[in-house]
């Protein structure tokens, strides 16, 4: 069965969830995101054929934070395929490895994806292959915030998180200060809402920038990518965002989140102000108005197809 839903009406829902959250207060801003507004608010939608639909602050760049993972997997299953990259991941039961650190401000779990990309050894050479992918997939290029990436190396060295990581015996695929820099580097990479929607539409549209045409990476990995998002998901909330929103999703403590939903849209949504899981009040109500308002959803047995007007 096939939905078909017209452009018109995406459109007047991006504008009823800007409306209707907009004047959301609560949540805090997290210190580490120098330079944040308190009242910014922005919403994307880019659809497979390169439609783009803005409201609000789209161009306001914050911080990726785990978003940046997603062009990251992209690399790691071209590179490894699907199978050795579980293995890789320390998921799978036939390749046990050390639990993850508790208590670290760095998520481990980066840090050994990074440190998993070839080749082994050149931080210069994983770094180019990484943020030329960022670049391809959103079609223009991220900025570092340069405080921000002061500030993460300087916690990473009053930490020690190099030596605790050794210590509990944390098993990376390369040295672990080059983990660790490229992580903090990727994590200081900024964007705003239309350049993450359009890097959620290159996964969607199987590897293809909708904007430049450009293949970027092997579509057949497509899917993969966005079951990873879907397993993971917004910090602490991965099962109940998934049963009420209905799209896979990765947020920033930026205040950024990115949704993809198969064969459909991309949708990036953007405000400062978080929830004490880290998540975006207003961009994760205007996700999940939209998703609700147009009767969206990953597991819904219909194909949803979006026509002009």
């Amino acid at each position: 069965m096939e939905r078909k839903i017209s452009v018109s009406d995406l459109r007047k829902a991006v504008d009823a969830a800007y409306e209707a959250v907009k004047s959301e207060k609560d949540g805090e801003i997290d210190p580490c995101n120098f330079g944040a507004k308190a009242g910014e608010f922005g919403i994307s939608v880019v659809l497979p054929d390169g439609t783009t639909i803005n409201k609000g602050d789209t161009q306001v760049k914050s911080p990726m934070g785990k978003i940046a993972k997603i062009p990251l997997f992209s690399l790691l299953l071209e590179q490894n395929g699907v199978d050795n990259l579980v293995k890789k991941s320390g998921t799978c039961p036939c390749h046990k490895v050390p639990e993850k650190p508790q208590g670290l401000k760095f998520d481990p779990h980066f840090m050994r994806a990074f440190s998993a990309v070839e080749p082994t050894g050149d931080a210069d050479s994983k770094w180019n292959l990484y943020i030329n992918r960022v670049i391809d997939m959103m079609g223009s290029a991220p900025e570092m915030n340069d405080k921000l990436f002061e500030y993460l190396q300087k916690e990473a060295q009053e930490s020690k998180l190099v030596d605790t990581l050794a210590a509990d015996g944390y098993y990376l695929y390369d040295d672990a200060s080059i983990a660790a820099d490229l992580v903090e580097k990727a994590m200081s990479m900024t964007a705003g809402t239309e350049q993450l929607a359009r890097m959620g539409a290159t996964v969607l549209a199987d590897g293809v920038n909708p904007e430049t045409k450009a293949e970027v990476f092997d579509g057949r990995y497509s899917q993969n990518i966005i079951g990873m998002m879907a397993a993971k998901g917004p910090h602490k909330m991965n099962l109940p965002w998934l049963v009420k929103a209905g799209i896979p999703a990765k947020r920033s403590f930026g205040g950024a989140m990115l949704g993809i939903l198969p064969g459909t849209l991309s949708i990036a949504a953007y405000a400062p102000e978080l929830n004490p899981a880290g998540v975006s009040v207003k961009a994760a109500k205007a996700i999940m108005h939209v998703m609700r308002e147009l009767d969206l959803s990953a597991f819904a047995s219909a194909r949803v197809k979006f026509v002009n007007d």
